[in-house]
């Protein structure tokens, strides 16, 4: 009697066989493409439940053991790869398909890919994952461009798309994460995005390659990533445009760059800023950003967060000086230089007239020897809870957080939480201190976590 090996424990054919085909369809999608596939050797009624899979995966590197296999090998596994997806896409025949995830080097050859991803979108594919590492690969089978079933496109890695077909419309896709895929020109904007009336959600992840796109206009968009860390595109595109005019969530993570043009991003509800500056020996000559319009972009943010290297940037190089946040309700500033905390987060504490919570990080040390000066919180704050992060207890520390209670009136509750080194019995002890300060609000509480 055959037995099936599946998570803990074997079961017989026999008692596969009572299982009804929906339910055994179900347990096979839990299965890599790769596993589900070995089923089908089993008996003719598996092949035929193999068949109605609806997502499918395949990854060479399944295929791929560096400690068995020498390069002489190599041949015949891409060759065993190409085979199996070319096996299990013909055994499938014209069945719809619902999501494609594709992850392969160039060994299957340009040709064989396209034609793998050109049968999936013919099945009405609505969920594409492409991994794809032809360094030499500039372009795509023009029906991914076409497609009318596409919502959800994630697409990579590390190749240029010089072309991008004019007709290109993809009237339903929603979600497009490009990972280190560059675009030339303006045709990412102009075209690709232009031919997207449905795009909702888009990342640009682009790390440690260049190509980011200098303009990303969308009037569809809500949420925007752009993570960029790569030095050649802070020289290469010295300015980036947003014209996201219903854009919700802005992640961006990125060097700051000589200048923003337009930045329309009205109806910003939530930011994160992580900015950074060049390091000394990525510049051959003087390198001056200015993020005023990018800080004006956002001044209609309800929720904003600072990292500490994006605190720096600001304090630095808003050089048309900080808006009016006039509907910030949320602030979380992590700064730990003199100039970030003395300056910049008093500046936007003043500007933020409706800010009720506040979450500061690495609160900034009083000079030795120097009389403690806390920074200056307007009289008509309405800051109702304070975050405290990565807490120690020095004496500097409790100085700072007995000046916000003395000077936030509206405060209701006050959030500490203490550094992951404190032994219990410090953290005891800090606990004592800081419920032992005085508070102008008499309706305060206090959590420790």
């Amino acid at each position: 009697m055959f037995q099936v090996q599946l998570g803990m424990g074997s079961v017989s054919m026999a008692s596969w066989d009572c299982l009804p085909d929906e339910l055994l369809v179900e347990i096979l999608s839990f299965l890599p493409t790769k596993q589900a596939a070995s089923t089908s050797v089993l008996a003719k009624r598996w092949r035929t439940l193999f068949a109605v899979r609806q997502n499918l995966d395949f990854d060479d590197s399944d295929f791929l053991n560096p400690e068995e296999v020498g390069e002489d090998d190599m041949d015949e596994i891409n060759e065993s790869f190409r085979n199996f997806v070319d096996r299990t896409l013909a055994l499938q025949g014209a069945q719809p398909i619902n999501k494609l995830s594709l992850k392969c080097g160039e060994e299957p050859g340009e040709d064989h890919v396209d034609g793998w991803i050109i049968n999936t979108l013919d099945r009405g594919v609505s969920e594409l994952q492409l991994c794809l590492t032809f360094h030499m690969r500039t372009r795509l089978p023009s029906n991914l461009f076409v497609s009318k079933t596409l919502v959800k496109l994630i697409l990579g890695k590390e190749f240029c798309i010089d072309c991008v077909p004019s007709d290109t419309f993809l009237p339903v896709l929603k979600i497009m994460f490009l990972h280190s895929v560059w675009f030339m020109g303006t045709e990412f904007s102009d075209v690709l995005l232009a031919g997207c009336p449905a795009l909702e959600d888009l990342t640009i992840h682009h790390k440690y390659f260049f190509g980011t796109p200098e303009i990303i206009s969308s009037k569809t968009l809500k949420r925007l990533s752009i993570i960029s860390k790569c030095a050649e595109d802070v020289h290469l595109f010295e300015f980036i445009s947003l014209d996201a005019p219903n854009l919700v969530d802005l992640f961006y993570a990125d060097y700051a760059r000589r200048k923003y043009h337009r930045c329309n991003l009205d109806s910003l509800v939530k930011a994160t800023l992580d900015l950074h500056f060049l390091e000394p020996e990525e510049c051959d000559e003087p390198f001056e950003p200015n993020v005023t319009v990018l800080m004006n972009g956002i001044r209609n943010v309800k929720k904003l967060q600072l990292t500490f290297s994006a605190t720096e940037v600001i304090s630095e190089c808003c050089k048309g000086g900080l808006p009016v946040f006039k509907n910030l309700l949320e602030l979380v500033f992590f700064g730990n230089k003199e100039k970030v905390w003395k300056e910049l987060l008093p500046l936007v504490l003043k500007n933020s007239p409706n800010l009720k919570c506040l979450i500061l990080s690495a609160l900034y040390p009083c000079t030795y020897g120097h009389e403690f000066d806390g920074i200056p919180i307007p009289q008509t704050n309405k800051i109702n809870f304070l975050g405290i992060t990565c807490y120690q207890g020095t004496e500097n520390e409790l100085k700072h957080v007995s000046h916000f209670l003395l000077k936030m009136e509206r405060l209701q509750l006050l959030q500490v939480h203490f550094s992951m080194t404190l032994v219990d019995s410090k953290r005891v002890q800090l606990t004592e201190d800081l419920l032992k300060l005085p508070r102008a609000s008499s309706t305060l509480t206090m959590q420790f976590v």
